[in-house]
């Protein structure tokens, strides 16, 4: 196995670590806040680490002509595995709402199919430019999910979340503004992406 498949392989695995991080409590007892904005702050980590991973397989792969059928499966494998993971972890702790994931995971389904359809009549369907602005957008929605998911944490840790930033300057309303603007550009960019595939292989969805 080649490093860009490593790699591909390192964000699959990423995910399992990834919950339990951002989803303490739902694995064991956490009794104090110090621990729960540590685990937080880790999970913080990993995503940027699964980012930066995944443009890297890529660019290796293409600089270094690794490019292998297994590479094409395992990059969006990955991506699509990761993505939903952190998806209904956001869901589970009140950053996104429940319709978001369900739009964005449908999508992915949606696309997954038409590519097994298309498999059985020797075509290939490939992730195109649209596709990959999509991905990007969904990470940068996760990373800032979890940054102000982190920084929430550690603002209660030192006691300053209720008051005078929940109370005072309406802590609120600017984490929802700050999330809903890369969460506003992911579902239109998910939705125009997977429209874009439909329109163009439209041929695959009728009844033979």
């Amino acid at each position: 196995m080649n490093l860009p498949n490593l790699l591909s392989l390192f964000r699959i695995l990423a995910v399992p670590v990834f919950l339990v991080l951002v989803l303490p409590q739902d694995f064991f007892t956490v009794e104090t806040s110090e621990t729960m904005a540590a685990c937080r702050a880790a999970a913080l980590v990993l995503v940027i680490l699964v980012t930066v991973t995944d443009w890297l397989d890529g660019y290796i792969a293409r600089t270094w002509k690794l490019v292998t059928p297994a590479g094409k499966l395992l990059d969006p494998l990955a991506d699509k595995i990761f993505v939903t993971a952190a998806l209904v972890a956001l869901v589970r702790v009140e950053m996104i709402p429940v319709w978001a994931a369900v739009v964005v995971i449908s999508r992915e389904f949606l696309v997954t199919g038409l590519r097994g359809v298309a498999v059985e009549y020797g075509r290939v369907i490939e992730a195109d430019r649209l596709g990959k602005h999509k991905t990007g957008w969904q990470l940068a929605l996760i990373i800032t999910a979890m940054v102000l998911l982190t920084a929430r944490d550690f603002f209660t840790m030192l006691g300053v979340w209720e008051a005078p930033l929940l109370s005072d300057y309406g802590a609120d309303t600017v984490w929802f503004v700050l999330i809903w603007i890369p969460l506003t550009v992911t579902i239109l960019l998910t939705v125009a992406s997977g429209a874009k595939y439909v329109i163009e292989h439209h041929d695959l969805l009728r009844l033979r």
